[in-house]
């Protein structure tokens, strides 16, 4: 067996294409109307669909939704935040941090209140620490990432990439 790919159930799936398409830029890689593929590696199925298709209305209870989350990764995290407080609606779960090995992130809710989260790389949190002139070494211990990445983040810097 092999797992696939996560699918949220929403209560209006054209708000919710809209949504994924226009904030947080994924692309439709299918579209069946009741069921929609993301070309980020999950779906959405409409509300209607699932129902028909279980029978379980209890599943989609008010805590539908904050026992995981949706996690992207953004390199240019501040021109996504500007972006972001642009989008009428959005209803913030944590305000924009930064955790104890340097990346930074921030979460909100999707329509139907599923959780998402939009974070830097690590690789674009190891670029922003060498930016500092702090040595690999301490890029490493404070990233908690291994020296050889750290080590190939620096000679992408030094190459202009």
């Amino acid at each position: 067996m092999k797992f696939h790919s996560p699918m949220i159930v929403v209560a209006d799936i054209d708000r919710s294409k809209r949504f994924y398409v226009d904030v947080l830029h994924e692309e439709i890689e299918q579209d069946l109307g009741v069921y929609v593929v993301l070309k980020g590696g999950f779906s959405l199925m409409a509300q209607e669909q699932w129902k028909a298709l279980t029978g379980d209305d209890a599943a989609l209870g008010k805590e539908v939704g904050h026992r995981f989350e949706l996690y992207f990764e953004e390199d240019d995290l501040e021109r996504f935040v500007e972006e972001l407080t642009r989008v009428p609606g959005i209803k913030s779960f944590t305000d924009l941090t930064e955790t104890s090995w340097g990346q930074r992130a921030l979460r909100f809710f999707d329509p139907d209140g599923h959780v998402i989260e939009v974070a830097e790389s690590m690789e674009a949190v190891v670029r922003r620490m060498l930016a500092t002139g702090e040595p690999a070494e301490e890029v490493s211990r404070k990233s908690m990432m291994p020296l050889s990445f750290v080590q190939e983040r620096a000679a992408e810097v030094e190459a202009g990439r």
